[in-house]
């Protein structure tokens, strides 16, 4: 007698419901035509006794979910402009933190009016040396444990603040947090299979800021220009410009070879670029309040940033759907004059 496989064996169960309800991330049709497929398929591989999908499924389902919308649009180039924007975020943030380490945390806190953290202005040391380790970890790791790194300095950064305030040590200002969760977040989707390209970014990355920082400070005669955060803003615009321009040229190297990755990569960093900009933007729209823009003003700048930037990658989507659906019509009526045979070429695509 045939023993019921384990998708037989949990058909009906909370768990297959669970593993349902993570199907909204496919298209209705896909859903439809292969939902049960899929589920089976997942349900063949879990543990006895398993009431919740792993974590790993979950991202899995979600992931290939993602994927086949993005097929129905035309736009899997967008899939893979993630390891590309994840990657000049790691490095915009490799290079701000060994930049704010040696011009800001190193300096005498008696500059800022703060009393010292250790050999440190601020508890922000944490994050900047985390995000070098992260680097340091894209340069030596498989993708996986970089990513899994690169989590580590996400949750790092998140929980910095809190831990500042409870404690009473002083901490980074927002305009230096806010866009390093951005970039944080970005680096979650770093590349799997890493040339030794990108593995090399961090580190000369790394080189040529500390170059430029012992370069400025000879230059400076031993005194430094950035004695506190409240003196970077302008230099902290310059990196979130600088990261905007590199990807942008990148994408449009691509474009040449009709590789639309580096375009997509170029709409996700537009964000987190602006948000290096936001304290100044702040300051010239709503004014100041203490010498810096009101927390409240800040916050409505940011906001605005990160909304004009999901509008232009919404737009942007929007645009390559109705593109791509045009051309598929196109080419579904068309008809062979000589044996009246339609091209079913995109039918499934």
């Amino acid at each position: 007698m045939n023993q019921p496989n384990p998708a037989q064996e949990q058909a009906g169960s909370p768990l297959e419901s669970r593993y349902r309800r993570l199907l909204w991330a496919y298209p209705g049709d896909y859903q439809a035509e292969r939902g049960d497929e899929i589920v089976g398929t997942y349900l063949d591989t879990v543990d006895p006794g398993r009431r919740w999908p792993s974590p790993h499924d979950a991202v899995d389902l979600l992931g290939a979910g993602l994927r086949e919308r993005l097929r129905g649009y035309g736009a899997l180039g967008l899939v893979a402009a993630l390891p590309l924007a994840a990657t000049a975020a790691l490095n915009t943030l490799v290079g701000v933190s060994a930049f704010l380490l040696l011009q800001v945390e190193f300096e005498d806190p008696r500059f800022a009016r703060l009393d010292p953290v250790g050999p440190f202005q601020t508890l922000g040391a944490v994050i900047w040396l985390g995000w070098l380790l992260v680097g340091l970890a894209a340069t030596a790791l498989p993708g996986a444990w970089a990513r899994t790194v690169a989590a580590g300095g996400l949750l790092l950064t998140v929980a910095v603040p809190p831990v500042a305030a409870v404690t009473g040590q002083p901490g980074p200002p927002l305009f230096v947090l806010v866009p390093a969760v951005a970039l944080g977040l970005a680096t979650l989707a770093l590349p799997s299979h890493p040339g030794w390209v990108v593995r090399s970014l961090p580190p000369l990355t790394v080189g040529c800021v500390t170059a430029a920082s012992v370069a400025l400070n000879a230059a400076e005669s031993g005194g430094g220009m950035f004695v506190s955060y409240g003196s970077t803003p302008e230099l902290l615009a310059m990196a979130g410009g600088l990261m905007f321009a590199l990807v942008l040229l990148v994408g449009l190297g691509r474009a040449l070879r009709a590789d639309d990755a580096g375009l997509w990569a170029t709409l996700l960093v537009a964000a987190p670029a602006g948000l290096f900009g936001a304290d100044q933007l702040s300051q010239a729209t709503w004014g100041t309040s203490g010498g810096g823009p009101a927390p409240t003003a800040y916050a409505v700048t940011a906001g605005s940033i990160l909304l004009v930037g999901a509008a232009l990658l919404a737009a942007a989507l929007a645009g390559q759907a109705a593109r791509h659906q045009t051309v598929r019509r196109r080419v579904l009526d068309d008809v062979c004059p000589t044996c009246g045979h339609r091209s079913t070429a995109m039918t499934g695509a």
